[in-house]
């Protein structure tokens, strides 16, 4: 049946020669600079899905890059792209980070996000396959040599896109960092917390790992000999933990390796549309189902987004990102660097019609697809091509995240990025009611805690009150949110931003959480003032919001 299989893969390709044959997914590069070892490997599982190496706790690799999204995000966000008006045609949908901060870590208002999460200008690439890949990111800026960042010697020559990767998010201000963020900043974290503090249900060979109290330095000692944490040591350990990551059980690979039975008769129709005359496998060769190139597909103006050009310079580069790998491509929910498709029917029938319509520097393989067999691809055809990719190419262990695509919950995953908000607030001048930044989770020992508050009147006077007990009443019309009278905390404080001006307030209380673990449990109830002496009753209110320690 194979040799029928293979033959009709011929079909639509005749001018280029008859395709290879499909294969698996060759064997995987690992530089010998980084061999992997378990003690490596565990190490970068625990960093990968640590939210404690961003600035607010609440960010992990892991985060942006899932198991259930195919190795990319569950999320989807709007960044208003190029022209920063939203809705337009220049959207762009990616993944949320941290809401920006300064080089001290306190709130700052961004120019496109204000005081939201900034959402990046790329939708996730997917991490599963990255390890096959000689550069990385969809320019490809990160590059197979790899530098460390601090002494900028050549560590790994070749082969090392993974590390140079894995360190671009923890330094990058609208992903883990905030403004100015150095290694040094991290690394001295990573020396202090206590392992995976902040997600929980973690599986069996992390929490085996972390077991009687190992910290992060005695985890560095166990995958490199000394309990030194540096930058280079910390992507050597992530990268190693996503080259133990090989989804390669899906339906084709088992019906390649001779289970006639592991494909339905509509993926093998669908698999010889693929390397037929859908022309797929032109870009997205067998195996690891990408070319490891780049191509401009037509889908946006290159004004928005010049991708590989951006890295090379090369105007034959404008508009050019790098072609995927199609595994797992079914779990995804944002498809294509900007996040435009949001299934891959959508993506099927964008490709039929013979891709996108902006012609600046466009590949010529791209042609129509939608006339009569033999050249092209009816809807039955096409509906099978659909079928192939998004669920053939589907490893059912990533799939139902078991082992090794087994992860922890994320904490930033449950919380509310507006944190536990109760009550109602008071208005100030300008109708403007003072809004609470309480997103940062209370763990113990969390050195990067804060509490932040803005659209209040730029310049004035506030008040953080912070107490035991919540309430809901009123004081000459203002609204209060924490009980009075029984042992609160008054921190005053005046708001930055344009003087006089309402809304433009905003403020930050940073203060690390004590590392004592008897305040775990302990609920705190919070709320901002800001004086307005224009007002009737001279201050404006926040909503209340509990800060509970764990």
């Amino acid at each position: 049946m194979r040799s029928l299989v293979v033959l009709a893969f011929s079909v639509g390709l005749a001018a280029q020669g008859p395709p290879p044959p499909p294969q698996p997914l060759p064997p995987q590069p690992v530089p010998p600079q980084n061999p992997i070892t378990p003690q490596k490997a565990i190490l970068g599982k625990l960093l990968f899905w640590e939210e404690q190496m961003s600035s607010n706790n609440r960010v992990a690799c892991g985060t942006c890059h899932t198991f259930a999204a195919g190795g990319g995000d569950t999320r989807r966000q709007l960044n208003p792209g190029v022209d920063g008006v939203a809705p337009s045609p220049d959207d762009v949908f990616a993944s949320p980070g941290i809401i920006r901060s300064d080089a001290g870590n306190r709130y700052l208002p961004d120019q496109d996000f204000g005081f939201r999460a900034q959402v990046g200008r790329r939708t996730s690439p997917s991490f599963l396959t990255a390890a096959w890949f000689p550069d990385l990111f969809w320019d490809g800026r990160a590059s197979g040599t790899f530098t460390d960042p601090t002494t900028n010697a050549v560590v790994i020559p070749a082969g090392g896109a993974l590390e140079s990767q894995s360190l671009g998010p923890i330094l990058s201000s609208d992903e883990m960092a905030h403004d100015a963020r150095t290694f040094a900043e991290a690394i001295g974290k990573l020396q202090t917390v206590r392992p995976m503090a902040v997600a929980t249900n973690l599986p069996a060979d992390m929490q085996a790992a972390i077991a009687n109290g190992a910290t992060y330095p005695d985890l560095f000692a166990a995958a490199f000999g000394t309990p030194d944490i540096t930058a280079q040591r910390i992507a050597f350990a992530l990268a190693t933990y996503q080259r133990t990551l090989r989804p390669d059980q899906t339906p084709y690979d088992q019906f390649l390796a001779g289970n006639q039975a592991a494909m339905t008769q509509q993926q093998i129709n669908g698999m010889n549309v693929f390397h037929g005359p859908g022309r797929c496998v032109i870009c997205h060769t067998s195996g690891l189902f990408s070319d490891r190139q780049y191509h401009n597909l037509g889908l946006r103006p290159i004004a928005e987004d010049a991708g590989r050009q951006e890295v090379t310079s090369n105007p034959g580069d404008a508009g050019r990102f790098k072609t995927p790998s199609l595994r797992n491509v079914g779990l995804r929910g944002s498809l294509m660097h900007n996040g435009q498709f949001t299934n891959v029917t959508q993506v099927v029938g964008f490709y039929i019609g013979g891709g996108g319509p902006f012609l600046q520097n466009k590949d010529p393989q791209l042609i129509p697809l939608n006339g009569p067999p033999p050249g092209g691809v009816p809807p039955q055809a096409a509906a099978d091509l659909a079928a192939f990719v998004s669920t053939a190419l589907t490893d059912p262990r990533v799939a139902a995240g078991l082992p090794p695509f087994d992860r922890p919950t994320l904490r930033g995953q449950l919380l509310n990025q507006q944190g536990s908000q109760y009550g109602l607030g008071s208005a100030g001048a300008g109708g403007q009611t003072p809004q609470w930044l309480a997103e940062v989770p209370a763990n113990i020992g969390n050195v990067d805690f804060k509490l932040g508050v803005f659209n209040g009147l730029g310049g004035a006077p506030a008040t953080l009150v912070l107490g035991l007990f919540p309430t809901a009443t009123q004081i000459n019309g203002v609204n209060i949110n924490v009980a009075f009278g029984t042992g609160e905390l008054l921190v005053p404080g005046v708001l930055q931003g344009a003087v006089g001006v309402p809304g433009a307030g905003y403020g930050t209380l940073k203060v690390g959480v004590p590392n004592e673990p008897g305040l775990a449990g302990i609920a705190l109830f919070g709320q901002w003032f800001v004086w307005d002496g224009s007002l009737p009753a001279g201050v404006a209110s926040t909503r209340g919001a509990q800060v509970l320690m764990f």
